[in-house]
């Protein structure tokens, strides 16, 4: 996704309205569903996903939700999973559509590197984070929630007391358990021909061949 030019980054901060203890402290990003912005909450240091207009439309037309409070709710089910929760990005506060505030949801900053550069710096895919992975994969398939999203360059690693953390922080991906893109796999997924985390369990399996690849 092509990033946005300044001014145009400047003219969308200006845009927000956010309550009084969010102060926005810098632009992150953008990706295919929001930008991201820095800020400050009450001492702590959070992101603000502000949802494009483009994809507010899309799952409210298409699958019949707000994308702010959809996120929020797979964000805040996996992180009440204790077994896995220092795996997954905290979520504070969400701002559907009917707020009076700008669309958007708060969730804490995590600082570090994306399991893709991890793996391309160390020329290989440390066990620990390998095993990390299948167990929020199995807890979250376990607690019905599905597709995770978890390619290499979404997935950030913490170092944190000589332990790397994978930590998941993008939830927004619609399960295809739950909207199937087409008839036939809609009808593999009823019939338990196709797992519901089948692509969950792929992408650990792509970790580990990118983790072979870098050798």
């Amino acid at each position: 996704m092509k990033k946005p030019s300044d001014q145009q980054i400047t003219a969308l901060q200006r845009s927000l309205s956010m309550p009084t203890d969010i102060e926005i402290t810098g632009y992150l990003g953008t990706g295919a569903r929001a930008h991201v912005f820095k800020a400050n909450m009450g001492g702590n240091n959070v992101i603000v996903k502000v949802y494009r207009e483009e994809a507010i439309q899309k799952y409210h037309h298409k699958y019949g939700v707000d994308i702010a409070e959809f996120e929020y709710q797979r964000n805040q089910s996996l992180f009440s999973l204790e077994s896995i929760k220092k795996h997954i990005a905290q979520p504070f506060r969400v701002y559907p559509s009917s707020s009076k505030y700008t669309h958007c949801m708060i969730q804490e900053y995590i600082s570090g590197r994306t399991l893709k550069d991890l793996i391309i710096e160390l020329g290989h895919l440390p066990r620990e984070v390998l095993e990390a992975g299948y167990r929020i994969v199995r807890q979250a398939e376990e607690n019905g929630v599905h597709d995770l999203d978890i390619s290499s360059k979404n997935v950030m690693i913490v170092d944190q007391r000589d332990e790397l953390i994978p930590k998941l922080y993008d939830f927004n991906l619609m399960p295809q358990c739950q909207h199937a893109p087409n008839p036939f796999l809609w009808l593999a997924i009823k019939l338990g021909i196709r797992a519901r985390s089948y692509r969950d369990y792929r992408n650990l399996k792509k970790w580990e061949k990118r983790g072979r690849d870098a050798r």
